[in-house]
Formats: C-alpha cells, sequence, structure tokens
C-alpha cells in the first residue's frame, strides 16, 4: 500500500487537552500562565475539534521543546498510552 512504512518521525507530544463548556477559556488562561510562548510556531500544533459542549482543544508540541509544559488532560487524549520516554 502507498505510504506504508514511509517514516515520519515522532508525533509531537501531547502536552495539554481541554474539553468541554469553557474549554477555550481554560485553554487561553493555561496558555496565558505556561512557557508555551517560548516555543517556535513550527513546533506547536494546537487541534481544535468540534463545537459548543463537544468542544476539544489539544496542544502538542515537539519533544524538544515539551520539557516543562504540562496541563490538564481533560479529553483523555492519552488515556491508556504509555508516557513519552
Amino acid at each position: 500500500m502507498p505510504g506504508e512504512l514511509v517514516p515520519i518521525g515522532r508525533r509531537p507530544t501531547l502536552v495539554a487537552s481541554f474539553a468541554g463548556p469553557g474549554a477555550a477559556a481554560r485553554f487561553a488562561d493555561w496558555r496565558a500562565g505556561t512557557s508555551v510562548a517560548n516555543v517556535p510556531p513550527d513546533a506547536l500544533r494546537i487541534e481544535y475539534t468540534g463545537q459548543g459542549a463537544a468542544r476539544i482543544i489539544r496542544v502538542r508540541v515537539d519533544e524538544p521543546y515539551a520539557a516543562g509544559l504540562t496541563g490538564p488532560n481533560e479529553a483523555g487524549a492519552a488515556d491508556g498510552l504509555p508516557p513519552a520516554s
């Protein structure tokens, strides 16, 4: 199958997720209180899905910049996965 076994590198580390009503406000508060502003824009991925009560915001950061960045995991996006090494 085309694309099989093509090296794509490591997936960015999930450092925080916000879910449900008020997710955008909680994300904004978290962002203001962390050093995420020091992460280069090309190393930062912010994913928005759903709307209203189903809103989910996930914050992923390339591994070299993820150290020290932690936040809530309201969306359970990393449940059942081993910690990043």
